[in-house]
């Protein structure tokens, strides 16, 4: 289990000066220290002496060098509790976050490095660190606990053993069983055949919520009710069919209505004859691990969301843009059946909108678009943001006539959509779009350059248009 984290909390390997010198200047605001490193050689040997949580990797390092780099910290004995941040400070749009997440990183960042851009991805993998140091140490309890449970499996083995071979040695062993109940970690209880509590130690006690009369008055399912009573799951019901071995997980209510989980290893307990009298449980509140499990699938959930959707529109983004584009061109290919239409539409006079007003306010305009396309568009449709004040429609089993239908209806409800961008002065925008419908000889190249010729026509025509060739 981790004491503390590691004076070098964070690791830089990037060979760009500049770029160092930003994130170091981020990292240390953010009340971290930083080790720089230049090449992924020198930041291999810093990961082994330092062993930090945290580590940024430049993804344009020579030799594919970031790659191997992810592989390395992640294959080694503490990779798997280790944040790795793949930056592109050069040409980030061509950074492959599917090989650089295979190689082991955690998040990718699609941006040039600056002081906001890398503050809050820089913030985003910090949860991500925290989250794996916590469910680090949650592990490490767990396997205290399980090594506790092992101990007191092979202490009661033993002096059964003990008694079974010499009868005046009972007392004795029946000694060390009470000690063994007193001092080991998580709550155990010895449960006889008939389900009553024969034994039980202050932690399980304090676990089923009764008091000590209680508990041995009372059969355990009683005492400490499981989903798994009554069922042929029951530890107890296992044993009797011959299982030496039995691990659980169940979830019950604490006392202020929270979810408790608790891990629960059942073993037979035998008398001098051999016979089955019952069973030992051994039960560990797992909670905090469970949660730090939950929390880490929820936040690898949202960046894979994240990673294809544009984070201001609400569309997916150019590189899903062009996956999808590439499966359904390949798709209609194949099968020659059904069509497959595509709409590129340009908002008109942006730049002069957001020279006028803003970027605040015309950040308004890209946030309305995106919500327009998203309500005119059926769930099979994909609507993308493909850059700038440029958007795209692919629409999957529609000829270019009925294309025409959805960019007609995208035009209409966003040159109604009113923008007051100072008070009382309200402003309607309008959009042009090209359309064109999928050809057998087309390339992604080719279907892409006809749909932006057709909206160069539209823009031609006096904008506010669709255009369809």
């Amino acid at each position: 289990m981790p004491a503390q984290i590691t004076a070098a909390q964070v690791l830089i390997v990037e060979d760009d000066p500049e770029a160092s010198r930003v994130m170091g200047e981020v990292v240390r605001a953010s009340g971290l220290t930083a080790r720089v490193c230049g090449s992924a050689e020198a930041g291999w040997d810093a990961f082994a002496a330092d062993l930090p949580y945290l580590v940024v990797v430049e993804w344009h390092l020579p030799e594919a060098g970031c790659l191997a780099l992810c592989r390395r910290i992640k294959a080694s004995p503490d990779g798997p509790y280790r944040t790795i941040l793949v930056v592109a400070n050069h040409d980030p749009q061509h950074i492959r976050p599917e090989e650089a997440l295979k190689a082991g990183a955690s998040f990718c960042m699609n941006q040039t490095v600056s002081h906001p851009t890398f503050g809050g991805w820089l913030e985003i993998a910090r949860r991500g660190m925290d989250g794996l140091i916590a469910g680090e140490s949650a592990v490490a309890k767990l396997e205290q606990y399980r090594r506790e449970m092992e101990d007191v499996n092979a202490q009661l083995e033993e002096s059964i053993e003990r008694a079974n071979q010499m009868a005046m040695e009972a007392e004795r062993a029946y000694i060390e069983i009470n000690q063994i109940f007193k001092t080991v970690a998580g709550g155990i209880a010895l449960i006889n055949n008939d389900c009553e509590v024969l034994r039980h130690n202050e932690t399980f006690r304090l676990m089923a919520g009764v008091s000590a009369s209680e508990a041995k008055s009372r059969k355990c399912h009683q005492v400490f009710h499981s989903s798994l009573c009554d069922t042929p799951d029951c530890p107890l019901t296992k044993i009797k069919n011959g299982a030496k071995r039995v691990e659980s997980q169940i979830e019950k209510s604490g006392p202020g209505g929270e979810t408790i989980y608790y891990h629960i290893v059942s073993t037979p307990f035998r008398g001098l004859a051999g016979e089955l009298l019952g069973m030992v449980e051994h039960i560990s509140d797992i909670t905090t691990r469970v949660l730090v499990e939950n929390a880490l699938k929820e936040s690898e959930a949202r960046y894979k969301e994240l990673s294809i959707v544009d984070e201001l529109t609400g569309l997916f983004n150019k590189r899903h843009f062009n996956e999808i584009l590439r499966y359904e061109s390949d798709r209609t290919r194949r099968y020659k059946h059904p069509p497959l239409s595509l709409v590129i539409m340009d908002i008109d006079n942006f730049k002069h909108y957001n020279d006028t007003y803003g970027h605040a306010e015309g950040d308004k305009v890209l946030a309305a678009i995106g919500q327009i396309i998203t309500q005119s568009i059926r769930n099979v449709d994909s609507g993308n943001r493909y850059g700038g004040e440029e958007f795209t429609v692919i629409l999957p089993a529609t000829p270019g006539r009925d294309a025409t239908v959805v960019a007609e209806r995208i035009r209409t409800n966003f040159e109604a959509y009113d923008f007051y961008p100072r008070p009382g002065e309200k402003v309607n925008k309008t959009i042009s779009l090209g359309v064109t419908e999928f050809r057998p000889d087309d390339t992604l190249e080719s279907l892409i350059k006809r749909a932006d010729a057709n909206l160069y026509r539209a823009k031609s025509s006096g904008k506010n248009c669709y255009f369809l060739d």
